[in-house]
């Protein structure tokens, strides 16, 4: 084993990913960084600023299991090469790799929009780097795209094309400086090398305890029950099972968590790993059962028909815990212990409970869960929920935060009906493909900025948003309520009734931008503690 610290150039680290020397580890999250975070770090490395290393582990041994970079899927390495798995820096590579390259292109339904990142000409902002609503058609004048920073061919022609008027070679020497500090800025690396299975978990535990996110039982797990391939392949048939439910975008890190909760009351799999494959088989149906009852739950009584919308992971754990039985066919939950259910969800949801790993909470409501599934006295619900309009007014509607999953769940509860057709809207299609495109602005993105008045923090917040018909948003389009208005059913006891569903007020077609976003956040807030049953 060897610890070394050196440095890789934005080149070459594009370069060995291209050729799948660096790679993913199945352990690790996903691309979590949003467009303004990705944009500040390439800001970052434009001016020098400091911004950490990247730690490497480099082996011999593939691991068995993988995960993407971001959006993109990796070749396969050169097996005469050794493998360089990131442990920490995952975010910074896969933004510099998305902004930078143009060689692969995403995995169809995955999200590239933060991949489009331009260089302002003669920028008066801080930041001279920004998304364009229109990546594809824009003012080469004004712009230039980050992602032909490295491609020759198109910044010779660049460089050639803008060498004559004086406007012209100014934006000539930005780009050659641009390119100078994007060619010279060096990534921190450091790297160690080692086979052995203490060594690299020791590693991972020291590194956790620092704060970073890795999920040690992942890399253990591949280790363990490697000749059991009767259990390998149970638990291979169980994923496929869940890939319905998204299991296969989130990878075997959730499962694993779930059989730790069935078996060993954990939210940490590690001593469920070094259990011997014929404990965990005998163990095994109850996990089939537990997380398939789980799954039920939460598409019956909260409309999660997909991990994708399902607000924090370790919610399907503990739910795993409570429904998990050796019956073949288990009795039906009380009632009081399924209302009680529900109410912990929407606690944990709204107080974003486990939003930061959370095993502490997570193994806390694992053993009170089971208190209330025994009948016995339980604080399963017992713990801070602080609820305020702020959660609809101040939270930005993206796809991947828990408050927006949140309350996309809570808009479900109102069974909205379409806007203009008033038919009801699927819920089930809908939200089993966690599409953005499904969700719009009430009051339209375009007239808003219009008007001058407000930030795009007040256009795009969870407030402004709500369940619409595609169709119906096209009619919509950039009109003001009060002219879409006349679009919807004139009888008032119809429009009434839709909005309703909406959690929207009578007056919210009056253009007034300010009262809408106040009385709609306030009936959003009274639902909210309705379901969280929040005084």
């Amino acid at each position: 084993m060897a610890d070394t610290h050196d440095s890789i150039s934005i080149k070459d680290l594009i370069n060995d990913l291209e050729r799948g020397r660096i790679r993913i580890p199945s352990f690790q999250r996903g691309f979590v960084w949003e467009p303004s975070r990705v944009c500040y770090f390439i800001d970052s490395i434009y001016k020098g600023f400091p911004f950490g290393s990247v730690l490497i582990w480099r082996t011999k041994t593939p691991l068995k299991t993988e995960r993407n970079l971001g959006p993109y899927k990796l070749h396969s390495n050169d097996p005469e090469y050794p493998i360089d798995y990131v442990l920490d820096g995952q975010q910074r590579i896969t933004s510099i790799f998305g902004i930078f390259q143009n060689s692969l292109t995403a995995e169809d339904g995955e999200k590239t929009d933060w991949t489009n990142l331009f260089f302002e000409f003669n920028s008066k902002e801080s930041v001279p780097f920004q998304y364009l609503e229109d990546y594809k058609n824009y003012d080469a004048t004004k712009f230039f795209p980050l992602k032909d920073l490295f491609n020759p061919d198109y910044l010779l022609q660049f460089l050639a094309e803008n060498s004559n008027r004086d406007s012209a070679i100014q934006r000539g020497k930005q780009i050659q400086d641009l390119y100078n500090k994007f060619n010279d800025a060096k990534i921190p690396v450091q790297l160690f090398k080692s086979e052995e299975r203490k060594y690299v978990a020791t590693v991972f535990e020291r590194i956790n305890r620092q704060g970073i996110e890795l999920d040690t039982f992942q890399l253990l797990s591949v280790w363990n029950w490697s000749e059991d391939f009767d259990l390998q392949e149970k638990f291979r048939e169980l994923a496929e099972k869940l890939e319905p439910f998204g299991f296969k975008q989130v990878g075997s890190d959730l499962l694993l968590k779930c059989c730790s909760a069935v078996v060993m009351n954990s939210a940490d799999p590690e001593d469920f790993l070094e259990l011997p494959g014929s404990a965990v088989r005998e163990k095994f149906d109850e996990i089939h059962t537990g997380i398939f009852r789980a799954i039920d739950f939460l598409k019956d009584e909260l409309n999660v028909f997909s991990l994708k919308l399902l607000p924090m992971e370790n919610i399907l754990a503990v739910l795993s815990s409570f429904f998990a039985s050796s019956q073949k066919q288990p009795p039906p939950v009380p009632h009081e212990q399924n209302q009680a259910i529900k109410r912990w969800f929407w606690r944990a949801c709204f107080s974003q409970r486990y939003a930061r790993g959370g095993a502490k909470s997570t193994d806390v409501d694992l053993a009170e869960v089971q208190n209330l599934k025994a009948g016995k006295p339980h604080k399963l619900e017992n713990f801070d929920v602080s609820l305020e309009t702020s959660f609809f007014l101040k939270n930005s509607f993206r796809m991947s935060t828990v408050a927006t999953k949140t309350f996309i769940l809570l808009l479900a509860q109102g069974k909205p009906l379409n806007f203009i057709s008033g038919t009801s809207i699927s819920l089930e299609k809908v939200l089993s493909q966690g599409n953005r495109n499904e969700f719009h602005h009430i009051f339209p993105k375009d007239y808003l900025e219009k008007l001058n008045r407000y930030k795009d923090e007040q256009i795009n917040c969870l407030a402004n948003f709500s369940l619409l018909a595609r169709a119906d948003n096209n009619k919509i389009k950039n009109k003001p309520p009060s002219q879409y208005r006349t679009l919807m059913p004139a009888d008032s006891q119809t429009f009434q009734k839709i909005i309703a569903t909406h959690f929207c007020h009578t007056n919210a077609f009056t253009d007034d931008y300010d009262s809408f976003l106040k009385l709609r956040a306030e009936l959003l807030l009274q639902k909210a503690k309705e379901l969280s049953e929040i005084v």
